[in-house]
């Protein structure tokens, strides 16, 4: 089997109307792997991730004091606002050339260059991965729930798809809104790693879950516009796929929310610094 492909057979068929989706963009000796190899790829990404966090540093932690990592989680987050802030510049650019519901058809090197702006992004959800093994590190068990796994793991594996098996400039919108959520939420990360001290600045951080579910909102509103307008839509498997993922994400972040602040079983306690308000950002924290 081949590493590459040149994609579907249908890609210089453009009058072909039986299934539209196939055609799009993969053409003009534009290579991308095959639905088996970018299944294999995204696997070996997926199951290392979670016998690391789920298996091997749990382990290994078990018989150690939690580390700090202050400094380092300073670093990362301040990375993290500008890889972010970065995305963010390129998606609004590549926007205001293209529109905001884009209806081009790239292919060739038009295609490659939609390749090139997908990569940041596509960084971004492996670098968020990160996120799981410091709370592993610092021995915030807790902190590692499924609302959190699930989400790191299905942002990659959106990441994978559109990335090699299905280039694509319909996640524009979505990459431009979930990348300025990141700006706001690695913000809140680093301020809260600098201490109990600076939890005066962080008063905001009760929004942050409002502002991830209207991303979601807006997000759905992206891709369905996108699919029902563009002359090129693509294919309905990964439409749904994308809006289910988008959706399973809206009903866990809300039953978060809702769990958090409107519980009336929950106590009222005194906060004694942002340390303990992590779990809130391990469930706003959007990828």
């Amino acid at each position: 089997m081949p590493m590459f492909s040149s994609g579907s057979p249908l890609a210089d068929n453009d009058d072909d109307d039986d299934e539209p989706a196939l055609y799009f963009g993969l053409s003009g000796g534009v290579q991308t792997w095959t639905f088996e190899e970018t299944s294999l790829g995204l696997a070996a990404v997926i199951i290392s991730y979670l016998i690391l966090v789920l298996k091997i540093l749990p382990s290994f932690m078990k018989n150690r004091q939690p580390l700090h990592l202050k400094k380092t989680l300073l670093f990362y987050n301040i990375f993290q606002v500008f890889f972010s802030f970065y995305a963010v510049f390129l998606y609004t650019r590549y926007i205001m050339r293209h529109g905001l519901i884009i209806t081009r058809c790239p292919k060739g090197e038009d295609l490659l260059v939609v390749i090139t702006e997908i990569m940041p992004y596509f960084l971004a959800k492996h670098l968020d991965l990160l996120d799981t093994v410091f709370f592993v590190l610092r021995k915030k068990d807790n902190q590692v729930t499924f609302l959190h796994v699930f989400h790191h793991a299905l942002m990659v594996t959106w990441a994978w798809f559109y990335r090699f098996y299905h280039p694509t400039d319909h996640f524009v919108v979505v990459g431009l809104i979930n990348s300025f959520v990141h700006v706001l939420m690695y913000a809140y990360y680093g301020i809260s790693s600098l201490g109990p001290d600076y939890a005066k600045y962080v008063w905001w951080k009760k929004h942050l879950t409002k502002v991830q579910l209207i991303q979601f909102i807006l997000v759905e509103a992206s891709l369905y516009f996108q699919q029902k307008l563009t002359p090129c839509p693509i294919p309905s498997l990964f439409h749904y796929f994308s809006v289910s993922s988008i959706a399973s994400f809206f009903i866990l972040f809300m039953n978060f929310y809702l769990k958090s602040y409107f519980s009336k079983s929950k106590k009222k306690t005194p906060e004694k610094g942002v340390e303990k308000n992590d779990m809130f950002v391990c469930a706003i924290k959007s990828k």
